[in-house]
């Protein structure tokens, strides 16, 4: 195999500019030696085919009018610990997930993640120049139950008198549970995982009768 072939593969399975990780292109590559795959992988970098955003991560960089392109720490955390391909692994939290609500201006230095990935309750590392916090999920967050999870996320330390003092933000979590067609059996089975805080604020915010 050369290396045109191998980016042509590359790039019809995972596309330009999207975080690659070893393990997928060595599953891609399943009929290549893992040897083969990484004399590929250095031959493809060091023609500019292919770039290492870090060790383990790779993505296809294109031209663009500013030079060639980078990939963000964003979609690297993302992938690995929120979503990847139609699986969901995690949720985002802290400022990101207030934010998001209307709850914050204050711009995350950090990105915090709740995920099935990580083991321990909660643990910091340096992606490139970010700090990501990645917490271990309280329950397996699924497709089917991620956007209820947030829900709970968001109360389980909201400062309700903030919450109901902030219009913008009561009418963002409405458009959220509205929007997403969240259940209160989907919210409710979740509750036990969860500080009693979280439902006791569920329940005062008074978001429960927009459940569908």
């Amino acid at each position: 195999m050369d290396i045109d072939i191998m980016m042509e593969r590359l790039n019809a399975a995972f596309g330009a500019n999207r975080p690659i990780f070893t393990d997928e292109i060595l599953n891609e590559f399943a009929e290549l030696s893992r040897p083969r795959v990484f004399q590929l992988l250095k031959k493809a970098e060091g023609e500019g085919k292919l770039s290492r955003f870090s060790q383990g991560v790779y993505f296809i960089p294109t031209r663009t009018r500013y030079g060639t392109s980078v990939l963000s720490v964003e979609d690297v955390v993302k992938k690995k610990y929120v979503a990847n391909r139609g699986e969901i692994n995690g949720v985002y939290g802290g400022l990101q997930l207030r934010q998001s609500f209307h709850l914050t201006d204050q711009v995350p230095s950090a990105i915090e993640v709740v995920t099935n990935r990580e083991t321990t309750w909660v643990r910091s590392k340096r992606v490139k120049n970010r700090l990501v916090i990645l917490r271990k999920a309280r329950a397996p967050i699924t497709k089917d139950n991620a956007d209820a999870y947030t829900l709970l996320e968001l109360f389980c330390d909201l400062d309700m008198e903030e919450y109901f003092a902030n219009r913008p933000a009561q009418k963002e979590v409405i458009r959220f549970v509205r929007d997403r067609g969240i259940k209160s059996k989907d919210v409710f089975s979740l509750a036990a995982s969860f500080p009693s805080k979280a439902t006791r604020n569920i329940v005062a915010s008074g978001i429960v009768h927009e459940f569908a």
